[in-house]
């Protein structure tokens, strides 16, 4: 079972389950980069850094939220305000 592999640079390689659509643990299919899923077991697994699944799938991080901080865009961002 692969849990996450390094690429040449460092970065930590992890997997995408689309259908249970979650980051999992994977088992390579052959020789080729086909994984399989080891909770669902179907090969569609998407893999990429741990930065590039969450952006891309629009994963949030588990440790960060908007319920923690109380912020919304909208304070983040304040209207404009125009001195005429």
């Amino acid at each position: 079972m692969i849990k996450h592999k390094e690429d040449v640079y460092g970065n930590v390689i992890k997997f995408y389950c689309k259908d249970c659509q979650k980051i999992v643990d994977a088992k390579q299919v052959g020789r080729k980069n086909v994984f399989r899923c080891a909770i669902c077991k179907t090969k569609n697994v998407a893999f990429g850094t741990e930065k590039s699944i969450k952006n891309f799938f629009h994963i949030e991080d588990e440790d960060s939220g908007e319920a923690e901080s109380g912020n919304s865009k909208e304070e983040k961002f304040p209207k404009d305000t125009k001195k005429e």
